[in-house]
């Protein structure tokens, strides 16, 4: 083909056709333009079709990630209302408007437990590190971002109330109240750890426990963290429906 249009440009100027030549060449030059452009389109059709494979099969895994974030967010969910109805409970308690029983002892015993939610983020760090995110639509961008923004901000308040377990709440239970943990439990996990003891049971001392204000204060600051990160993972639930829901509207099949 190359020697086919040097022996035109050769012929043309044997015959000394200047302005032939000079025709002929530019439309050599526009040949060879639109040639190097439908390659770079090619390219570049290449180039998309592999993006879009690539964040076909990233945003199938986030699907699955966020299906199991779901199980965990409904668990937590559960666990935190469990915990704040303790708190509710032994507020109710200290206001005397209920009477002293064995649950009284199994609410402070099992206002200790510490709950963390651990998300799958691997479909996430690969989107974000292909850097892939501006090729999505601007809904699912969207609700991709508030879902994984708001887990940060879930994180941070788990954070706060477990330090407050940790450093506060479980700290003056164990110095002041040793005696929730003891066969007559009604939390299925103590009464298993004591089955076996032969010792008598300690008795509560109930006058303490009514007019222990520090307790009380320890209660209410449970009571409130739990219904904050109640909140949060009901946000939560309602935040990963939202991006499945973009997520069925794509093909990623």
């Amino acid at each position: 083909m190359i020697k086919f249009f040097r022996q035109i440009r050769f012929d043309l100027m044997e015959k000394n056709k200047t302005g032939k030549y000079l025709k002929y060449a530019i439309g050599e030059i526009v040949l060879v333009v639109i040639g190097i452009l439908i390659a770079l389109q090619i390219n570049n059709w290449n180039e998309q079709n592999k993006i879009h494979k690539s964040i076909k099969t990233h945003l199938s895994n986030l699907q699955q990630n966020i299906i199991s974030d779901q199980i965990l967010l409904h668990q937590l969910e559960v666990g935190m209302n469990e915990n704040f109805n303790y708190a509710d409970s032994l507020m109710m308690f200290f206001k005397t408007l209920i009477p002293f029983d064995s649950k009284t002892t199994k609410y402070l015993s099992k206002s200790m437990i510490e709950y963390h939610f651990r998300p799958n983020t691997n479909a996430i760090e690969t989107i974000s590190q292909s850097n892939e995110i501006p090729f999505l639509q601007p809904e699912l961008q969207r609700t991709i971002l508030d879902y994984y923004a708001l887990i940060e901000n879930t994180k941070q308040r788990m954070l706060i109330s477990n330090e407050q377990i940790q450093n506060k709440y479980e700290v003056y239970i164990f110095n002041n109240y040793p005696m929730v943990f003891q066969k007559n439990s009604e939390w299925e996990y103590v009464k298993n750890q004591y089955k076996d003891d032969p010792r008598p049971e300690i008795k509560m001392n109930q006058e303490k426990l009514i007019a222990d204000k520090t307790l009380e204060a320890h209660v209410i600051a449970r009571r409130y963290q739990s219904g904050l990160l109640k909140e949060l993972f009901s946000d939560l639930l309602d935040a990963s429906n939202q991006v499945l829901k973009q997520l069925d509207k794509e093909d990623i099949k």
